[in-house]
């Protein structure tokens, strides 16, 4: 079996990432390169394409200390785990199933309703079919792991979990955010998100007391905290910005949310501030942007004050707006 068809990076020997897509092989190998792929990294299936449908999936893997994540998209297909293939006992939480997505687990039939999710144990057999997924997300974590942060761990094998689950909406959000950030793939962050990872799933299946409290502010409210940096992200355009707004986004209280700025060290205007500056210096030092006028470049960056804008750029920077454009400007000619 050839294996041009899937890419593998990491940046240390405890992560690993595995990149795989059934376009990379003809029509007729595609679903023996998918269950070679997933047998050597995540476990072995049988996968069955459903009638009709001509099947595909593209796939990332991620796999360190306590954590093995699986992205993917695929078109309708049966994913079945016979008890000849079982090799583990961890945790497997998968969500991102629509509407008409079927798991059979532990006796259960469970039908699957947009956004939520359900809970396996590696050491038992499932089966989970249904419609194109756009993004699956299955993740594994050592049951030793998990065990001790939950109630009933083995209640919760074979149910679901709710889309409204505030803990699981957490979990959601915060992969996919750790993704685009690349997270997992910086040595430095990877054990802290790990962790956080651990704490939103206990608080969505149900932790201890104890597990509770310490997740509270550990894990939800990192991912909290950086869900509300993404959503400041997109809206510094926007020069009405505020916690009020930030707050309603989030249905938390606007002291909340200033206190998750303040246990950083900083307030919510000052971080606000510091990404418009830091905006609108991108934007500034960009020859792409060299005839762009500064207004329209503060304007951007959610400065309705041009004043403004010169004054706090220079007390941030130590230079005004068009002194950095004109030094970019000899920089960049050759």
């Amino acid at each position: 079996m050839r294996t041009s068809g899937t890419i593998a990076t990491g940046n240390g020997s405890d992560c690993s990432v595995v990149r795989f897509s059934t376009e990379d092989y003809a029509p007729r190998q595609r679903l023996d390169a998918l269950h070679e792929i997933l047998g050597r990294n995540l476990q072995k299936v049988h996968v069955e394409p459903l009638a009709g449908e001509a099947f595909h999936t593209a796939v990332t893997l991620r796999q360190m200390p306590g954590l093995f994540l699986y992205t993917a998209s695929r078109s309708a297909a049966i994913y079945r785990r016979s008890r000849e293939f079982i090799e583990h006992d961890d945790v497997v939480v998968i969500c991102g199933f629509a509407a008409g997505y079927e798991v059979h687990h532990l006796g259960r039939p469970l039908a699957m309703g947009p956004g939520e999710a359900v809970i396996l144990t590696g050491a038992e057999p499932a089966l989970f079919g249904g419609p194109d997924q756009r993004c699956v997300r299955l993740l594994r974590v050592p049951v030793r792991l998990l065990a001790p942060l939950v109630t009933d761990l083995d209640a919760a094998y074979g149910r679901l979990i709710p889309a409204d689950n505030p803990a699981l909406r957490l979990l959601v959000g915060y992969f996919g955010l750790l993704e685009e950030a690349e997270t997992f793939e910086a040595p430095e962050l990877r054990r802290q998100a790990v962790t956080h990872v651990h704490d939103l799933v206990a608080l969505a299946i149900g932790a201890t007391r104890d597990a509770a409290e310490i997740a509270g502010c550990r894990g939800a409210r990192a991912a909290r905290l950086r869900a509300i940096k993404q959503d400041i992200a997109n809206r510094l355009d926007q020069p009405d910005l505020s916690v009020a707004t930030i707050a309603a986004q989030h249905r938390v209280k606007p002291r909340w949310v200033q206190r998750l700025f303040e246990r950083e060290g900083t307030t919510f205007t000052g971080y606000v501030l510091a990404q418009r500056l830091a905006r609108a210096h991108r934007l500034l030092a960009d020859p792409r942007h060299a005839s762009v006028k500064i207004s329209a470049i503060a304007l951007d960056a959610g400065f309705g004050d041009l004043s403004y804008f010169n004054r706090a750029f220079r007390r941030h920077y130590g230079i005004t707006p068009s002194e950095l454009r004109a030094t970019a400007s000899e920089h960049s000619e050759p």
